[in-house]
């Protein structure tokens, strides 16, 4: 495990070394983030971002409030904190992260679900985290739209060291078990062209629909019935319940 863990923080340093600027796919998960935390109704949230890369997210988050940035590759995490120096950062093992329960409003989790092996553990991490009633912001491939793909685009698309994809049936399930109030949503569409992804991302279609001022709402369908690259996931942590005597 230890050295599949090396291996991981190995590509990522690798992956984040020359990172320079975000692209429009990163952005539209930006705006739906930034989106999300306006949902939360917090002012001046306290904020972690659950695998932060090469932590621009981060510093967008921290002009909403105090936030930690956490990766597995320490170059990712050097670079991030001579960019961006108004957010706290650190390079650990999330799993091996040992800092106090309860100390963030809200946790962000970007694209990290799906490259992780015991999802339910880290699920469970960032529920601990969270304060009372807190919130976790999550996106991850929608493995539907993934398996729609033909394998080559896939693979041109993402070849991690470990993929993992979920459903958005299966993330809510997994979500229950730690998380309330869920609401799931997708976006980014125009990705599968496997059975019925042929019809609904059908070029011809699209241009008929946006002839007729009809694109907006195609979106709107496209992305309630789960048809999107990726599912936003709004989740708030079940209040824990007291015993019969009134006790925490």
């Amino acid at each position: 495990m230890k050295q599949d863990k090396e291996a991981q923080a190995r590509y990522y340093d690798d992956r984040f070394r020359d990172f320079d600027y975000g692209n429009s796919l990163q952005l539209e998960r930006a705006l739906s983030i930034l989106s999300a935390l306006q949902y939360t109704g917090l002012d001046k949230p306290r904020i972690l971002d659950f695998g932060c890369g090469p932590g621009w997210l981060s510093n967008m988050l921290s002009a909403f409030g105090p936030t930690v940035g956490v990766d597995l590759s320490p170059e990712a995490i050097a670079a991030a904190a001579k960019r961006y120096p108004n957010v706290t950062y650190e390079a650990v093992d999330v799993f091996n992260w040992n800092y106090p329960a309860g100390s963030f409003d809200v946790v962000v989790s970007q694209e990290v679900l799906e490259h992780v092996e015991d999802q339910p553990r880290y699920l469970d991490m960032a529920s601990d985290l969270l304060c009372d009633r807190g919130f976790l912001i999550l996106t991850t491939p929608n493995a539907r739209t993934m398996l729609a793909m033909p394998e080559a685009k896939r693979k041109e698309w993402t070849n991690q060291p470990i993929e993992n994809w979920v459903t958005s049936a299966e993330l809510r399930n997994l979500l229950r078990r730690r998380f309330e109030r869920i609401r799931l949503n997708t976006i980014t569409f125009g990705m599968g062209s496997r059975g019925s992804y042929r019809l609904v991302n059908s070029t011809k279609l699209r241009s008929v629909l946006t002839a007729l001022g009809m694109a907006q709402p195609h979106d709107w369908v496209r992305g309630r019935l789960q048809y999107g690259l990726h599912i936003v996931a709004i989740a708030q942590k079940r209040q824990l319940r007291q015993n019969l005597r009134g006790d925490s």
